[in-house]
């Protein structure tokens, strides 16, 4: 039997059964499975741990197992999976037709979580208050990362992360245009104004339920909101996620009055469903990562690179030569060069070259503006460390900045400031270990030295 149909079957039957399709790791055990492989190598040719893949395979089993009516297991998987193809091609009258395979009508089956057929599938948007795209620079790679996750591994919750004004809502709104057929309900929701968790809840429910008749207690709108995304295929994008964060405590820490949404979060990572939550956002959460790994995802946006021209274009500047110089000045950052060379359009007629002749970064009063917003987020250790950074001529090392700071704070306060750092996206992602600020915010931290100068 070819490994590829009785992939396909698996896949399918899940499907039917749980609304679930087989994830990748999923797949690429049950295909080592087929093929003879030990879990240890199938763990080594994937750079994963083998307690990893033994604890998914086990997953794996119960599910067909529950499917199929029948105990699976690593030995007796492929002999039960092409038993049941056969079974269903010889068989007539006795069995109900799921896309191309079949379960037999005397079998209890679960509910199905949500419509099978594409074609009598309905989708619903809810993105009135959305913004409007109106350029969209590269991120084409970002974008197939996302779809790919959303659609194949289906994820329960993706962190998209990034400095303020790097893109990251543009690539939300695009994703949401390549991918809309792909669920039944996508609802897209702000949280800049930091609205209570009941208020949240109870104006995203009322996108899902008809009539709109939502529970008025916390406990009861949580178990509608799962109940739904247990019976639907769901993507939810929530935006500005920063400002439920507090102030002054490193990143990614839920304001104690907004607790709610994290054990929301929570709730929808770690209990079974088919639909996802995209988490928009300048600030990593805290347990972005440690809550069950294996059905979350995160993305970090960096700059835009050679996509950045565009930009450039746009505002018709001259000196195309000195394209490239200007983009790696403000590390491709969308939002930074749209200012700069607007001000470039302004004041030197549209002159890459007359700009340039200025050796110091030169930051708009907008940029100005909204690095000041950001850095009054950070605990005085990171300030410290900020500063720190921002005076040295070359990159800094993790060793000299603890050796720096230890008259002041502790091991452990140090090195949790650097990691609130990077999940801040001040720090530049260096795969030497080096630590760098992020050179338009560094820019700026250097012209308040010389302001206080």
């Amino acid at each position: 039997m070819d490994i590829a149909e009785v992939l396909k079957l698996a896949d399918e039957l899940l499907f039917a059964y749980t609304g679930d399709r087989l994830d990748h790791l999923q797949a690429t055990i049950l295909k080592g499975t087929l093929q003879g492989q030990k879990y240890a190598k199938i763990a080594a040719e994937h750079h994963l741990s083998e307690g990893h893949v033994r604890d998914t395979a086990s997953e794996l089993w119960q599910k067909l197992s529950e499917t199929l009516g029948e105990d699976v297991n690593k030995l007796n998987a492929r002999n039960i999976l092409e038993k049941f193809i056969i079974s269903n091609s010889v068989s007539s009258g006795n069995f109900i037709s799921f896309h191309e395979v079949s379960i037999c009508s005397k079998r209890k089956r679960l509910p199905k979580p949500y419509p099978l057929s594409k074609s009598t599938q309905k989708h619903h948007l809810d993105i009135d208050n959305a913004p409007e795209i109106t350029a969209f620079y590269g991120r084409y790679e970002e974008l197939n990362t996302l779809k790919n996750w959303l659609i194949q591994d289906r994820p329960r919750i993706i962190t998209l992360v990034g400095m303020i004004g790097i893109g990251k809502t543009t690539l939300a709104i695009k994703l949401i245009e390549e991918i809309k057929t792909q669920f039944e309900y996508i609802v897209y929701r702000s949280v800049r104004y930091c609205p209570t968790i009941d208020t949240f809840l109870t104006d995203l429910l009322q996108s899902f339920v008809s009539p709109p008749v939502v529970p008025n207690t916390l406990d009861r709108q949580v178990d509608l909101l799962l109940k739904f995304l247990r019976k639907h295929r769901c993507l939810i994008v929530i935006d500005d996620v920063q400002m439920i964060f507090e102030n002054g405590q490193f990143a990614g820490q839920y304001k104690s009055e907004h607790e709610g949404y994290y054990l929301l979060f929570k709730q929808i990572a770690e209990l079974s469903h088919a639909s996802s939550l995209l988490l928009v956002t300048s600030e990593q959460p805290e347990d972005a990562n440690a809550t069950r790994y294996k059905f979350t995802r995160c993305l970090k946006l960096a700059g835009l690179g050679d996509s950045a021209k565009q930009i450039l274009k746009d505002k018709e500047l001259s000196d195309e030569q000195m394209w490239d110089t200007l983009i790696e000045k403000y590390c491709g950052h969308p939002l930074w060069l749209e200012m700069t060379a607007t001000m470039i359009q302004e004041l030197f007629a549209g002159s890459i070259t007359e700009f340039l002749s200025y050796p110091s970064l030169i930051l708009s009063n907008e940029i100005v503006s909204q690095l000041s917003r950001i850095l009054v987020r950070l605990t005085e250790s990171e300030k410290q460390i900020v500063n720190y950074l921002a005076k040295q001529e070359k990159v800094a090392i993790l060793v000299e900045v603890l050796q720096k700071m230890s008259a002041n704070y502790t091991p452990e306060i140090i090195l949790n400031a650097i990691r609130s750092l990077k999940r801040r996206c001040f720090l530049e992602d260096n795969r030497d270990g080096s630590l760098r600020l992020d050179r338009t915010l560094e820019a700026y931290v250097r012209s308040l030295f010389a302001d206080i100068a």
